[in-house]
């Protein structure tokens, strides 16, 4: 094909293209309007959680005993107990040799006591015969001492001046000694009974103990047990520290539902609002219930998530046979119903200056209309002032 009629072709294409695009028109732009009229405002949040048993008494293992402690027998989970019944039994073998151990220090220890008791009185004895000694001879040297050169010697009288002194200065160290004796012994004394206190503790405890081996339902209910942090449930021949929980007997006559709602919906939550919810097994059986408590500080339920929740505790108007602690439940909590008020989307309200205004037609075109609400849902706000029955509003900016 010659060049010159490709040229030819390629300019009267280009041509065409323009005539077709000045010939099309840019289509005009639909603002989407929301008619106000009087409506009922719903505020609702939809949420799930578990029943959970009001009263309930935790099973754990003995505080008054040192050491773990070994589970011998415990009763099948999940199974129901009634008043009296035997959930778990301890080992006895640790807490016999633990007593016998006390026991036979305690007799040893009140042995060395009364040994010790017998030893000071035969020293305190002794001390007191020496005592007695030297006073009678000092009151003898005293009492037949003469100082006439003219019937005894200078020599023999010096002498019995010097033995005189050395009975004044041993009777000194006898009663030094004796003191001394008193408050060591005192000390000895003290020393053995605070060890026979330590043993009289140890062997109370090991009784205790042998006491506590069985731990009985106190009411009737079914035995739960709890996992540890590595995920496992206690088992014959495991091991329990002191007041580690072992699991716990929920009385079933009275539940509850522990609802967890993300923090952001829980606006306006209060106790005494209405509840709607069934349970996951259950799905047909619509029940009824009221909220008892809102938590004040929401926290994380998993770690993975960073979202946070608000615990939200819901008494059920009457309790069902199919309730059991743990059962899934999904609830409907209705915050606020207010019938026959002016309501609008919250994405047609628009905010400037801290005003709220929406957009309102006014023939063919649309005016800001300032306005004022007062409750709101997660979708609608209620409009106190500024709009009729009947207005219509734009449902986005139409200015931008």
């Amino acid at each position: 094909m010659p060049i010159k009629l490709l040229r030819s072709m390629r300019a009267a294409a280009v041509t065409l293209g323009l005539v077709a695009v000045a010939g099309c028109s840019e289509p005009e732009l639909q603002v989407p309007v929301y008619q106000v009229e009087p409506d009922t405002l719903v505020h609702k949040v939809h949420t799930e959680g578990e029943l959970f048993a009001v009263n309930s008494v935790t099973i754990s293992a003995p505080r008054n005993v040192q050491g773990p402690r070994f589970i011998a027998s415990l009763a099948k989970e999940y199974s129901r107990v009634e008043p009296g019944d035997v959930v778990v039994t301890f080992d006895a073998t640790q807490l016999e040799r633990s007593q016998r151990k006390a026991s036979s220090s305690l007799s040893s220890v009140q042995a060395d006591e009364q040994q010790k008791l017998a030893e000071q009185q035969k020293e305190q004895k002794a001390l007191g015969l020496d005592q007695t000694l030297i006073a009678q001879e000092f009151n003898f040297a005293d009492r037949f001492s003469i100082d006439d050169v003219q019937i005894r010697s200078r020599l023999e009288i010096l002498d019995s001046m010097q033995n005189k002194e050395y009975l004044g200065e041993k009777q000194e160290y006898l009663g030094w000694q004796e003191q001394s004796f008193a408050q060591r012994s005192s000390g000895e004394l003290e020393l053995l009974q605070l060890q026979r206190g330590q043993q009289q503790s140890l062997l109370q405890q090991a009784e205790s103990g042998l006491a506590a081996l069985e731990v009985k339902a106190p009411h009737a209910g079914i035995l739960l047990f709890d996992t540890n942090w590595r995920g496992e449930k206690p088992e014959v021949g495991g091991m329990v520290f002191p007041g580690s929980k072992i699991g716990s007997i929920p009385d079933l006559s009275l539940q509850h539902l522990k609802l967890q709602v993300i923090e952001q919906e829980a606006i306006g939550l209060a106790a005494g609002q209405r509840v709607t919810f069934y349970l996951a097994a259950w799905p047909d059986q619509i029940l009824n219930g009221s909220i008892v408590s809102v938590a004040a500080v929401a926290q994380s339920r998993e770690r993975r998530d960073p979202r946070k929740y608000i615990e939200v505790i819901v008494a059920p108007e009457q309790q069902n046979p199919n309730f059991m602690p743990g059962i899934k439940v999904i609830a409907t909590l209705w915050v606020t119903e207010k019938p026959e008020i002016l309501k609008v989307p919250l994405q047609a309200i628009f905010s400037e200056q801290q005003q709220l205004y929406v957009y309102k037609r006014n023939g063919s075109g649309f005016v800001k209309q300032p306005i004022s609400i007062g409750s709101k849902s997660l979708s609608h706000a209620q409009i106190s002032t500024g709009l009729a029955a009947g207005d219509e509003i734009a449902l986005i900016n139409p200015e931008s």
